[in-house]
C-alpha cells in the first residue's frame, strides 16, 4: 500500500507545482539545503574540548526536531490525509505505515535527512565502528522527526479547536516566525561566550542528551566510549518510541469525525437603536467583534501579530539591550496587516448574505472598525507602557510617527487585499476538524508586511528632517501627519474595497465555491485545459519579490535612515559594516534596485494577466462560434 500511496503523492506533487507555490517550494529548499549544509558544515568545525561539538550538534537537531514539530503551524495540512481514504476498509495500522512512506516523500524530508547526515560525519572522525552505528542512528532520527510530525499536527488539531488552544497555537507559530528571523541571535551569543572554549554546563549537556532527538549522538559518543549498553540502549529507545509514535499517529487517523466546536455567546443582548454602534456599519462592527472573539482561526490570527510582536521586543533583553521596546506597538500594528489580509476567504460563503442586502460598504467599514477597536487600544498601550520601560525619551516623536500611520494604513489594507487578493480556503460552514488547514497567504503577507511600511514614510519623513535640522516642532509633526494619513488612506482604501467587493463580489463568491476565477472557468470548460502562469514565470516572479524586498527596506531605507540619524546599528545591514563615505550610495543604489525588481515583478504580472485574458477572450469567442451564435452580437451584449 505504501507504494501505492507514494505514487499518488508524487502525482498530486507533480500537478501542484505551478505558479506561485511552485516558486515558494523552490525558495524554501533551497533555505533548507543552506541550513543543512551548516550543519554538516559544523561537524568539521575544530573544537579542542572534548564532547562541545556533540552538545552543538545535539543542539543544532533540536531545532531540526522542533521546526519538524511547528511545521505543521506553517505548512498546513499533509498532502495526503487520513479523510482522503475514510471509506475505504484498510486497517488504520496499515494506512498509517502506508502514509508514513509517503510523508518521506517530499522536498522537507530530503533536506531533513542531507541534514542528518551530519551525524555519520561527526562519527567519522571518532573511527569506523562509531560511523557503522550512525547509519542506522541517523535512519532511527529522521523517522522519529517525521512521525513526531505527523503526532504533534494531530495533537493540534484537537487543541486548536477551542479558543484556549487557538492562542497556543498563535503563540507556537509566532515563536517559530520570530525563531526564523532572529535565530542568529541565539548563534551570536554562542560565538561569543565561553561555550566553544569552556563547553556547556553539565545540566545543560545532560538535557540535550536526555532529549530523543539527541539519541544518536549519544549512540554515536557512547560506541568511541566502547560503552556498548549504552548504544543499544539509545538505539532500543529510538525503536521503541518510533513503534509508540506510529500506534499513537493511527489511533488518530482511526479516531471518528468530532462534533464541532461551538463557543457561545451572551444571549439577550439588545441591539442598539442609536449612536454609532446603530445601522448596518454597527451591525457589522458588532459581527466583526464576535468572530474575532468566537471563531477559533481568528482567535490564532489575532494572537500571532501580539506574540511575535512582543518575542522581537523582548528577545534582545537577553543581550541587555532595550534598543526594541519602544518598537512593540507599532510590530504589532504592522504585523497585524500580514495576519488579517484574506478575512472574507475566513468568512467562506456567507458572503452570498452581503451582495443579497446590497451593504458591502457598510461591511467594509465594520470589518474596519472592527480591526482598530481590536489592535488599536494593544498598539497604543504597549507603545506607550514599553517606551516608558526602555527611558528612550527620544523614541516618543518616533512612535507618534509610525503607530496612527501603521493601524490606518492597515485598516485600510486588511479590507482592500482581503478583496483584491482574495486566497480561497476551506468554507466556513465545512471547515475542516483542524484549523491549521487554512488558505496559504505566504505571498500576500510578505508583501503586505513591506507594503504596509509605506504610509509611515510621509510622518518618518518630518521626524527625521527634525532631528537632522534640530527642530523640535518639525520633530513633533510627525504625529499629526501620520493621524491624517492614517484617516485619508482608511477612508480612501475603504473605499475601493466597497466598489470592488460590489463589483465582483460574485466572482469572489464563485471562487471561493470552486477555488477558480469565473473567466477562468469558462475557458477551462471551452477547450480542457487550465490557464495559469508558466513555472519559469512563477519563479522569476517570486525571486523579483524577495529580492526586491530585501534590497529596498532592510539593505535600502532601514540602514539609510539610520545613517541620516547616525545610529550605529550594524546587524545584517551591509551599509553599516562600510566606511562612513559609503553610508549614502550603498544605500541609496540598494533602493534603485529594489524598485526596479519590484517594477519588473509588477510588469511580469500584469503580462501574464494580459496573456491569460487573450487566451480567455479566444476560447470564448471559439466556443460561440461551435455554438452557432455571433461572437460580435455577444461582445456587444457585454458592454
Amino acid at each position: 500500500m505504501a507504494g501505492v500511496l507514494i505514487r499518488m503523492k508524487l502525482a498530486i506533487i507533480r500537478n501542484s507545482m505551478s505558479g506561485g507555490k511552485a516558486a515558494w517550494m523552490v525558495t524554501g529548499g533551497i533555505f533548507g539545503l543552506l541550513f543543512a549544509a551548516a550543519t554538516i558544515w559544523l561537524t568539521f568545525v575544530d573544537i579542542a574540548e572534548p564532547g562541545v561539538l556533540g552538545d552543538l550538534l545535539a543542539c543544532v537537531w533540536v531545532t531540526w526536531m522542533l521546526g519538524w514539530v511547528v511545521g505543521p503551524l506553517w505548512g498546513g495540512s499533509a498532502v495526503l490525509r487520513a479523510d482522503h481514504f475514510a471509506l475505504l476498509p484498510v486497517p488504520r495500522r496499515k494506512l498509517a505505515v502506508g502514509l508514513l512512506g509517503a510523508a518521506f516523500v517530499g522536498i522537507t524530508t530530503a533536506v531533513t535527512a542531507l541534514a542528518f547526515l551530519s551525524l555519520i560525519t561527526y562519527a567519522a572522525h571518532r573511527g569506523v565502528v562509531p560511523a557503522l552505528i550512525a547509519v542506522p542512528a541517523a535512519a532511527g532520527e529522521l523517522v522519529f522527526v517525521v512521525l513526531l510530525s505527523r503526532v504533534a499536527y494531530a495533537l493540534f488539531g484537537f487543541v486548536a479547536t477551542s479558543r484556549v488552544g487557538a492562542a497556543i497555537t498563535g503563540v507556537l507559530f509566532a515563536a517559530m516566525i520570530v525563531l526564523s528571523q532572529s535565530g542568529w541571535m541565539v548563534i551570536v551569543a554562542v560565538i561569543y561566550s565561553d561555550v566553544l572554549s569552556t563547553g556547556f554546563s553539565s545540566t545543560c549537556s545532560t538535557t540535550l542528551r536526555w532529549i530523543p532527538s539527541s539519541w544518536g549522538v549519544v549512540a554515536v559518543d557512547a560506541a568511541d566510549h566502547g560503552d556498548w549498553l549504552l548504544v543499544l540502549g539509545a538505539l532500543a529507545g529510538l525503536a521503541v518510541l518510533i513503534g509508540l509514535l506510529l500506534l499513537i499517529w493511527a489511533a488518530t487517523l482511526g479516531t471518528p469525525r468530532r462534533s464541532r466546536v461551538t463557543i457561545r455567546g451572551t444571549s439577550h443582548v439588545p441591539v442598539p437603536t442609536g449612536g454609532p454602534f446603530a445601522g448596518p456599519t454597527g451591525a457589522a462592527f458588532r459581527k466583526e467583534l464576535r468572530t474575532w472573539w468566537r471563531d477559533p482561526q481568528r482567535t490564532t490570527t489575532a494572537t500571532v501579530p501580539i506574540v511575535w510582536a512582543l518575542l522581537t521586543a523582548l528577545l534582545p533583553l537577553t543581550f541587555d539591550a532595550k534598543a526594541l521596546l519602544p518598537w512593540a506597538g507599532p510590530a504589532v500594528a504592522l504585523f497585524a496587516i500580514t495576519s488579517a489580509c484574506n478575512l472574507y476567504s475566513q468568512d467562506g460563503t456567507a458572503l452570498w448574505q452581503t451582495i443579497t442586502t446590497g451593504t458591502q460598504r457598510a461591511d467594509v467599514r465594520g470589518r474596519q472598525w472592527a480591526y482598530l477597536a481590536l489592535f488599536g487600544p494593544i498598539s497604543i498601550a504597549l507603545s506607550i507602557g514599553f517606551t516608558i520601560w526602555s527611558g528612550y525619551t527620544w523614541a516618543w516623536p518616533w512612535i507618534a510617527a509610525t503607530v496612527p500611520a501603521l493601524l490606518g494604513g492597515g485598516a485600510g489594507l486588511i479590507v482592500y487585499a482581503s478583496v483584491a487578493a482574495m486566497v480561497p480556503g476551506p468554507d466556513a460552514h465545512k471547515r475542516p476538524d483542524n484549523p491549521l488547514e487554512h488558505a496559504d497567504t505566504t505571498g500576500q503577507s510578505h508583501v503586505l508586511f513591506w507594503i504596509g511600511l509605506i504610509p509611515v514614510a510621509p510622518a518618518l519623513t518630518a521626524v527625521i528632517l527634525g532631528d537632522r535640522l534640530d527642530l523640535p516642532v518639525l520633530r513633533w509633526a510627525g504625529g499629526p501627519i501620520s493621524l491624517a494619513t492614517s484617516i485619508a488612506l482608511a477612508w480612501w482604501l475603504g473605499s475601493v474595497a466597497a466598489r470592488q467587493l460590489t463589483a465582483k463580489g460574485a466572482d469572489m463568491l464563485h471562487i471561493m465555491r470552486t477555488g477558480r476565477n469565473t473567466a477562468a472557468g469558462r475557458a477551462a470548460a471551452s477547450d480542457g485545459t487550465k490557464i495559469e502562469i508558466s513555472k519559469r514565470d512563477a519563479t522569476i516572479g517570486a525571486l523579483y519579490w524577495v529580492g526586491g524586498s530585501i534590497l529596498l527596506f532592510p539593505q535600502g531605507l532601514v540602514p539609510l535612515v539610520f545613517t541620516l540619524i547616525g545610529t550605529d546599528v550594524k546587524s545584517w545591514f551591509l551599509a553599516m559594516y562600510l566606511p562612513r563615505e559609503w553610508g549614502l550610495p550603498v544605500p541609496a543604489s540598494s533602493i534603485l534596485i529594489g524598485i526596479f525588481l519590484y517594477a519588473q515583478a509588477i510588469l511580469l504580472t500584469f503580462r501574464n494577466k494580459n496573456i491569460r485574458a487573450q487566451r480567455e477572450a479566444v476560447a470564448a469567442r471559439e466556443r460561440d462560434e461551435a455554438a452557432g451564435g455571433d461572437p460580435e452580437h455577444h461582445e456587444l451584449e457585454s458592454v
